[in-house]
C-alpha cells in the first residue's frame, strides 16, 4: 500500500512538473523606445495648420523643423511661433534648423534668429542651435544620436560648407564617429538642402558631404527644401552619381519597405508640411536612386524608434487630388 502511495506520488509529481514545464513562457517586455517627427517647409496655412494639429496628436516626443519655417516677413516671426505653439503646446521640443528662407542671406524673410528667440531648444543640445548641433536621446540610455547641419547655408555669421579641410566637417565627423564610439545604436543626420532627388533642387550640398555620410553608413538622412516626399533606396558606395545614377550604390531596393541595420543609408525628403507641392519624375537622371515619390500630399514623417529597429511612416495631413500618400519603412538589426 506505501508502494503504491508512494509511486501515485511520484507520478503526480512528475505530471504537475511537466505540466508546468510545458507552460508558455512569457514574452519579454517590448523593448522600449520612443518617437520623433521631422519634415520641412512649413508656412502658416490650412496645410501647415492641419500638420500641426496631426504631429499633436502623434505621441512624438520631440519634432524636427527642417528648415524654411513661416515663410513671412522679417517680424512674422513671433506670431508663427505662436501659432506653433497654441497647437503643440509650449514645452514641446520643435527643434529647429534654418532653411534657405531663414538664414541670414533671406533677406526679405524671417530670421532663424528671430524664430530660436521663440521656438528655443528643449533637448539641451551640444553645438549652435537652429544651425549645427546634435543631441542624444533618451539622455539617460541614448538610442539615437541626431546631427543637424546647415550645408549651403549661412547662418548666425557662418557659412557651412562642410567641404574636405573645413571646421565644420572636422566638427561634423567628430559628432558621427563620436556616436558610434560611445556605442549609441542609431545616427540621424538632418539638413535642409539636398543632393540626390528626383525633384527640381540640384547637389546643394556638395556630392563630397553626401559622400561622407555614406561612409560614415549615416543610418537616416532627413532633407526638405524639395516639396515633395521622397524615400530613398539603400545605399552604399565610394561616391555617389550626381545628375545620373549608379546602380552599384544600391543595396537594397526598399521595394518590400524593410532595410538591414548597417547596411548603408537610406534618404528621406520630406519638404511639404505645409508648402505642397513641387513635381517629381521618373525621368530624371537621379530617379533611380528612390523607391517611392509623392507630390501630391502635405504632412510629415514619424520615427519610432528601439535598440532593435527604427520603423519610419508618412502622415499625411493634406492631397491635391484626394488620395492621402501612404507609406512606411523599417530599419531592421
Amino acid at each position: 500500500m506505501r508502494f503504491r502511495l508512494a509511486a501515485a506520488a511520484i507520478l503526480l509529481g512528475t505530471a504537475l512538473y511537466l505540466a508546468l514545464w510545458t507552460l508558455p513562457v512569457p514574452a519579454p517586455l517590448a523593448d522600449p523606445g520612443f518617437l520623433f517627427a521631422a519634415a520641412g517647409d512649413h508656412a502658416g496655412g490650412d496645410e501647415a495648420n492641419a500638420s500641426l494639429d496631426a504631429l499633436a496628436a502623434s505621441g512624438a516626443d520631440y519634432y524636427l523643423a527642417l528648415g524654411d519655417l513661416g515663410y513671412g516677413g522679417s517680424g512674422s516671426e513671433e506670431a508663427w511661433c505662436a501659432q506653433v505653439t497654441a497647437q503643440l503646446g509650449p514645452a514641446f521640443p520643435f527643434e529647429l534648423l534654418a532653411g534657405n528662407h531663414d538664414d541670414d542671406l533671406a533677406l526679405d524673410d524671417a530670421w532663424i534668429g528671430a524664430y530660436a528667440d521663440c521656438l528655443p531648444d528643449r533637448l539641451d543640445v551640444t553645438g549652435i542651435y537652429a544651425a549645427q548641433y546634435y543631441f542624444d536621446h533618451p539622455r539617460a540610455s541614448p538610442l539615437v544620436r541626431t546631427v543637424l547641419i546647415s550645408p549651403d547655408l549661412t547662418t548666425f555669421g557662418v557659412a557651412y560648407t562642410y567641404a574636405p579641410g573645413s571646421p565644420e566637417r572636422a566638427w561634423l565627423v567628430a559628432a558621427l564617429d563620436g556616436a558610434r564610439a560611445a556605442g549609441i545604436p542609431w545616427v540621424v543626420v538632418g539638413m535642409h538642402k539636398n543632393c540626390i532627388t528626383a525633384g527640381e533642387k540640384a547637389c546643394q550640398i556638395g556630392a563630397s558631404l553626401f559622400d561622407l555620410l555614406l561612409e560614415k553608413r549615416v543610418d537616416l538622412i532627413l532633407q526638405a527644401h524639395d516639396h515633395n516626399v521622397q524615400r530613398s533606396k539603400q545605399l552604399a558606395c565610394p561616391a555617389i552619381a550626381v545628375d545620373g545614377y549608379r546602380p552599384s550604390c544600391v543595396v537594397d531596393d526598399g521595394a518590400d519597405g524593410r532595410y538591414a541595420k548597417g547596411a548603408g543609408s537610406i534618404v528621406v525628403i520630406s519638404g511639404s508640411f505645409g508648402q505642397c507641392c513641387v513635381g517629381t519624375s521618373s525621368t530624371d537622371p537621379e530617379a533611380g536612386y528612390f523607391a517611392t515619390r509623392n507630390h501630391r500630399s502635405s504632412g510629415f514623417w514619424t520615427y519610432a524608434v528601439t535598440r532593435a529597429r527604427i520603423d519610419a511612416a508618412f502622415v499625411a495631413t493634406g492631397t491635391t487630388n484626394g488620395e492621402l500618400f501612404a507609406d512606411a519603412f523599417s530599419i531592421v538589426a
